[in-house]
C-alpha cells in the first residue's frame, strides 16, 4: 500500500516550488518590460549619431579614417554577453557555444565576457579572459556600455587588435525566443554606413552636395564613433537582458506547468491510495465481524 504521508508531503513540496516558478516568471515578465522601455527610450539619441556619422562619411569627399581601416593580422576581439544567474533554460549555452565556434574562425582571439556565466564556460574551456566586465546584465546603463566602449577603442588604437566583435542573444520579432547574434564594431564598414544609393533617390539635390565641418570630418568621427559604439553596445545590453528574461520566463513557464501536471497526477495517486485504505479498513472490519458471528 502507498504511504499517504509520504505523498502529501511530496504534493506539499512540488506545490511550494511552484509557488517559487510562478512568482520568478512573473518577475521576469516584468523586467523584460523594463528593459526593452530603457532600449526604446535611448533609441531616438543613438539614430541621430548614427545618422550624423552617415552625413559626413557621405558628404565628404575622400575621407579617411582610422576606424575604417582594414587590418589583416586575423586578431579578433569578441565581447560575449551572458548571464549572471541560470534558470533561464537553453540561454547561455546557446549563446555561448555561438560565440566559441565563431572565435575558432581566428587565429589568435581575445575574450571580454559580460556576465558570470560567460566567465565560468570560458574557463571549463580554459580559455584565457581577457577583461571581465560583472554585473553589468542584471540592470544595464549606458555608463556600463561606455566603459565597455573605452577599453576596446583604447586596445585598438594601440593595434592591439584587427577587428572587435559582440555576440549577444538578439530579441527579433519573428520568434518568441531570443537568437544567437554577432555583430561587428570594428573596423566600421564605409559602404555600410553610406548605405544604398537607391535610399537617397527621392531626396532633394543639395542633400548630395559636399558639408563643412569644423572641426574636420576626421575629428567629429573620432568623437561621434566611440558614441555609437556605446549604443550599439547599449543595445546588445539591453537586448540581451530582455533575452535573459524571456528565457527565464519560458523556462518557469514550462516549470510551473510540469509542477501543476505532477501534483495532479499525485492527487490521483493520493486519492486511490486513500481508497484502497478505506477499502482495506472495511474488509479488516467485515471479516472480524464475521469471525465474532463464528464465535
Amino acid at each position: 500500500m502507498r504511504n499517504l504521508t509520504d505523498i502529501k508531503y511530496r504534493i506539499k513540496g512540488i506545490s511550494q516550488t511552484r509557488q517559487i516558478t510562478g512568482a520568478m516568471e512573473t518577475i521576469s515578465i516584468a523586467k523584460m518590460r523594463k528593459a526593452m522601455l530603457a532600449y526604446n527610450k535611448n533609441l531616438m539619441y543613438f539614430d541621430r549619431v548614427r545618422t550624423t556619422i552617415h552625413d559626413i562619411t557621405r558628404h565628404s569627399e575622400g575621407i579617411e579614417h582610422k576606424y575604417w581601416q582594414k587590418k589583416d593580422n586575423n586578431r579578433a576581439v569578441f565581447i560575449v554577453i551572458a548571464s549572471d544567474k541560470g534558470l533561464c533554460g537553453g540561454y547561455n549555452h546557446n549563446i555561448l557555444s555561438f560565440a566559441w565556434k565563431k572565435m575558432q574562425e581566428f587565429s589568435e582571439h581575445y575574450i571580454f565576457t559580460v556576465g558570470q556565466m560567460a566567465r565560468e564556460f570560458f574557463e571549463g574551456k580554459k580559455a584565457q579572459i581577457d577583461v571581465e566586465f560583472m554585473h553589468v546584465t542584471y540592470s544595464p546603463t549606458i555608463s556600463d556600455a561606455a566603459a565597455i566602449t573605452d577599453s576596446v577603442i583604447s586596445l585598438y588604437e594601440q593595434d592591439f587588435m584587427d577587428e572587435v566583435y559582440v555576440v549577444y542573444s538578439a530579441m527579433e520579432k519573428s520568434s518568441a525566443a531570443p537568437q544567437p547574434e554577432i555583430l561587428r564594431l570594428l573596423p566600421m564598414s564605409k559602404s555600410e554606413v553610406i548605405g544604398k544609393e537607391s535610399d537617397y533617390q527621392e531626396k532633394p539635390e543639395e542633400y548630395y552636395k559636399e558639408l563643412y565641418y569644423d572641426p574636420s570630418p576626421e575629428d567629429v568621427l573620432s568623437t561621434l564613433v566611440p558614441q555609437y559604439m556605446t549604443g550599439l553596445i547599449y543595445g546588445c545590453l539591453i537586448q540581451a537582458a530582455a533575452g535573459e528574461h524571456s528565457s527565464r520566463v519560458l523556462a518557469m513557464t514550462n516549470a510551473t506547468k510540469s509542477a501543476t501536471e505532477i501534483i495532479d497526477k499525485l492527487n490521483v495517486t493520493y486519492n486511490r491510495a486513500r481508497q484502497e485504505a478505506v477499502t482495506s479498513e472495511m474488509l479488516e472490519i467485515i471479516t472480524a465481524a464475521q469471525n465474532v458471528s463464528k464465535s
